[in-house]
């Protein structure tokens, strides 16, 4: 009897620790990541890729008849601050670096919703995105590639 309530007691702490974890289950560097391949994609003018990345279908239709090139974009020229709002269950990303195609530097502005079990890119609410207010507002939970 006090074994089985031993037992149970461990599952019950093990089960709480779990939850006091990250809520989201994905790492910064996962979001990161994410986040690079949507910046090739724009970037490369791969619309295909650029629909697979998307929250909503059609929300974003600036490549569809551009033809795909190849950027030469690369993980480790962009610079990620990640954000993490736990109430709206929400990624920001603020990724800087320089146009691989032009002259010009990017400050981009993303936000990744949960879809299906995967994050996308919301391109409507990116647009929305104030830095100082997020950065204000929110814990960063990364820099990557800062320095």
């Amino acid at each position: 009897m006090i074994k089985k309530l031993l037992i149970s007691l461990i599952l019950l702490i093990a089960l709480l620790a779990g939850c006091n974890q990250s809520t989201s289950g994905t790492s910064s560097k996962d979001i990161a990541k994410q986040a690079f391949e949507w910046e090739k994609a724009r970037f490369d003018s791969d619309y295909d890729r650029q629909q697979e990345l998307i929250y909503k279908e059609g929300s974003y239709e600036v490549d569809k008849t551009a033809k795909k090139t190849d950027s030469g974009l690369k993980y480790e020229d962009i610079r990620y601050e990640i954000y993490y709002d736990k109430e709206l269950e929400q990624y920001y990303v603020f990724a800087d670096f320089k146009n691989p195609i032009g002259e010009n530097s990017v400050k981009d502005n993303i936000l990744f919703r949960k879809k299906g079990g995967e994050w996308k890119v919301d391109t409507s609410k990116s647009l929305d995105i104030v830095r100082e207010e997020v950065s204000k507002k929110f814990d960063q939970e990364a820099c990557i590639n800062c320095k």
